[in-house]
C-alpha cells in the first residue's frame, strides 16, 4: 500500500502549497481511498488558512484542508465490513495523517481513514454526491428548530450553505423564504421569494416579520443588523463558521430570541442527502460553479473564496 500522499497544505498562515505527506500505519478498521474529486467549503477554509480551528483542538501548521471527497477504495482492514475494494465512496474525514494537522484533511490524492467516515455510493452520480456534506448540514440544522407551514424565514447569505438550505426548504414545502445576498448572481439561481442586497434594503413592513433568521455567512454582526426583522421571541439559527461567537447583547435583548448553534451532521443525514441528491429533479448543476485540476490549487482557492459567482468549487485528482 502507498505510504505517502500528495496533498494541498497550508504551510503557514495565508500560504498554500502542495507537499508529500506520510500516513500513520494502517489499522484493521481503516480504509485506503484513491481520490477522484474533493470540494472546497469556503467558511471552513478561510478559518484554516489563518490557522484558526473550528474545534477545541489547536491547529498547528502545516494544515491539511478539505472536508469531503469522493474516491475509489484501494484497501480495507480486516475488521471492515460493507465496504469493498474498487467501490466508489464518499469520505467525510481523513484521519490517517502522520504529518500535518487536519480537522477533516481531504485535499489529497490518497487518504487513509477509519471506516466510520466512509459511505459507499453504489451507482450514485459522483458530481451530485460531492454535495452530500453540504445538503446533510442543512438537513441536520433544520432538525434543531421548529417550523410551521406558514413560517416566515430569512436566510443571511446565499453561498454554498445558504443556497443549499434555501433549496432544501423549498423541497420540504416552505416557500415563505427570503434572503440577504450582496452578489446578485447567487440570488438569481435561488428559490428565495424576496432578496435584498443589504439588510437596510428591507422596507418598514418587514420589521418584526420573520419567525426564524438563519445566519450562514460566518459574520455574526449581521445578526445585530437583522434583529429588527425578527418577531419577538423568534429563533436565530447560526450555521456559519465562527471562531468567536461575540455580539452586542444590548442590541438583541428586547427581542428575547432563541439562539441555536448547529455544527454537526450524522450518518443518517448523509444517507438522506445521498438519496435526495440522486433523485430526479435535484438541480445539482447550479451548485458546482468552478472545477479545477488539483495542481491549479491557487486559482481554485482564489475562486472559491473570493469570486462573486462561486458557490461550490471542485478539485479533480485524476
Amino acid at each position: 500500500m502507498i505510504q505517502k500522499a500528495t496533498a494541498i497544505i497550508y504551510p503557514k498562515a495565508n500560504k498554500v502549497a502542495m507537499a508529500e505527506l506520510s500516513f500513520l500505519p494502517p489499522g484493521p478498521s481503516d480504509v485506503f481511498v484513491n481520490t477522484i474529486i474533493t470540494s472546497v467549503t469556503p467558511g471552513l477554509e478561510r478559518m484554516q488558512l489563518t490557522g484558526k480551528s473550528i474545534t477545541r483542538r489547536v491547529l498547528k501548521f502545516p494544515v491539511i484542508p478539505g472536508s469531503e471527497l469522493i474516491g475509489e477504495v484501494a484497501w480495507v482492514g480486516k475488521f471492515v465490513q460493507g465496504i469493498d475494494i474498487g467501490e466508489l465512496v464518499y469520505v467525510a474525514e481523513a484521519t490517517g495523517w502522520q504529518t500535518g494537522e487536519a480537522i477533516y484533511g481531504c485535499h489529497a490524492d490518497h487518504v487513509l481513514t477509519h471506516f466510520s467516515h466512509v459511505l459507499p455510493l453504489g451507482d450514485a452520480d459522483i458530481s451530485k454526491s460531492i454535495l452530500m456534506g453540504t445538503l446533510a448540514y442543512s438537513i441536520s440544522a433544520l432538525k434543531k428548530i421548529t417550523l410551521k407551514p406558514d413560517s416566515e424565514i430569512l436566510i443571511l447569505g446565499l453561498g454554498s450553505v445558504g443556497l443549499m438550505l434555501c433549496e432544501y426548504l423549498h423541497m420540504q414545502g416552505y416557500t415563505s423564504v427570503d434572503a440577504v445576498e450582496s452578489f446578485s448572481i447567487r440570488g438569481s439561481v435561488s428559490k428565495a421569494r424576496t432578496i435584498a442586497r443589504q439588510i437596510e434594503d428591507f422596507p418598514n413592513e418587514f420589521l418584526d416579520k420573520y419567525d426564524v433568521i438563519i445566519e450562514t455567512t460566518g459574520r455574526l454582526l449581521l445578526i445585530e443588523e437583522a434583529i429588527k426583522l425578527l418577531k419577538p421571541r423568534g429563533t436565530i439559527l447560526m450555521m456559519g463558521t465562527y471562531d468567536v461567537t461575540k455580539y452586542d447583547y444590548r442590541l438583541i435583548r428586547d427581542k428575547e430570541p432563541t439562539m441555536i448553534v448547529t455544527s454537526l451532521t450524522k450518518t443518517e443525514d448523509l444517507l438522506n442527502a445521498k438519496h435526495i441528491l440522486n433523485s430526479e429533479g435535484f438541480p445539482a448543476e447550479k451548485f458546482i460553479t468552478h472545477v479545477f485540476k488539483c495542481t491549479d490549487f491557487n486559482p481554485g482557492l482564489e475562486a472559491a473564496l473570493n469570486a462573486s459567482d462561486a458557490i461550490k468549487t471542485i478539485f479533480t485528482w485524476r
